[in-house]
């Protein structure tokens, strides 16, 4: 059985975030209610509204790849713990036909990325970012890696914000 090993850095960082979003939703709420209240005299602007649902979407693009994994390899299955699924979800690794690994930028540096593959579309993304044991999870994962396939600018920004496009093999 293998089990993510999440950076140490990243509960501090979790933490932070959490904190943050709650004060951004705060903030977001307030700014809302004072909006309406002013909405009659014409004064202010919609920008810092703009900027606060922004920094909230970018901050739950990061948040929905946050896992915790464990891999099971007599069962031959995923079981993995995330924000969205607090109570966990199981995933059989049969039900997939490849997977692909690509690399992805961010403050951080670049960091390799898994995407499992259902029926020609990527399904499930396991980011390397957040785990120490990349590398263990990704030979754990017994499934023929697609190498050759049509990729661009328009399908990474599409992978990145809604973590499924279809893969065609060159």
């Amino acid at each position: 059985m293998i089990k993510s090993k999440i950076h140490h850095n990243w509960y501090l960082w979790f933490f932070f975030l959490v904190m943050c979003e709650f004060g951004i939703a705060f903030g977001l709420v307030k700014a809302v209610i004072k909006k309406i209240d002013n909405i009659h005299e014409n004064s202010g602007s919609l920008i810092p509204i703009i900027i606060l649902i922004i920094i909230i979407l970018s901050l739950l693009l990061v948040i929905k790849d946050f896992k915790y994994i464990i891999i099971d390899k007599q069962k031959n299955s995923l079981k993995y713990y995330s924000i969205l699924r607090p109570l966990g979800s199981t995933l059989k690794l049969d039900d997939f036909d490849n997977k692909i690994k690509t690399s992805e930028t961010s403050v951080r540096g670049e960091y390799e990325v898994i995407y499992l593959v259902k029926k020609g579309y990527t399904v499930f993304k396991i980011s390397g970012l957040f785990y120490d044991n990349f590398k263990e999870i990704d030979s754990s994962i017994k499934l023929k890696r697609i190498y050759n396939y049509k990729f661009n600018l328009k399908l990474y920004l599409q992978l990145l914000f809604t973590g499924k496009i279809r893969i065609k093999e060159e």
